[in-house]
């Protein structure tokens, strides 16, 4: 699944940082190099030896993060929590489910905002009031 949601976002013109263990950067060697074969820039695609708890912070808060795809489902409450805490626009947060889902390709390249207009779905005026 992590190496159908690094396409991803590698299809969808992004570059991809990798935080990841020694044991897990090791056993996709194989993997980057095929990649690099074909003619993937190493820039494009960069792993980051070391764990959430010691690399999160310093690349949640990195300027040129445009967004974070988490491959455990234990960290996405950590996760949210510090691109919530950064100043400026509030970076998409994508679980490995989504970013492996092909309808959800637009989050790597579009803000996503949702809105409700109460008062278009038969809203009660009074209660818009505060009343």
């Amino acid at each position: 699944m992590l190496a159908a949601a690094v396409g991803a976002a590698l299809v969808t013109g992004n570059t991809v940082a990798w935080a990841g263990s020694e044991t897990a950067i090791d056993a996709a060697k194989p993997w980057l190099q095929a990649l690099r074969q074909a003619g993937l820039p190493a820039a494009v695609l960069q792993p980051l030896p070391g764990s959430f708890d010691s690399l999160g912070t310093a690349l949640v808060a990195d300027a040129r993060v445009a967004g974070v795809c988490a491959t455990s489902a234990a960290v996405l409450p950590r996760l949210a929590h510090q691109l919530a805490a950064q100043p400026g626009a509030i970076l998409p947060l994508l679980s490995l489910t989504e970013a492996t889902s092909p309808r959800q390709l637009y989050r790597f390249c579009a803000e996503q905002t949702l809105t409700v207009n109460t008062a278009a779905a038969g809203g009660n005026a009074a209660l818009l009031a505060g009343l």
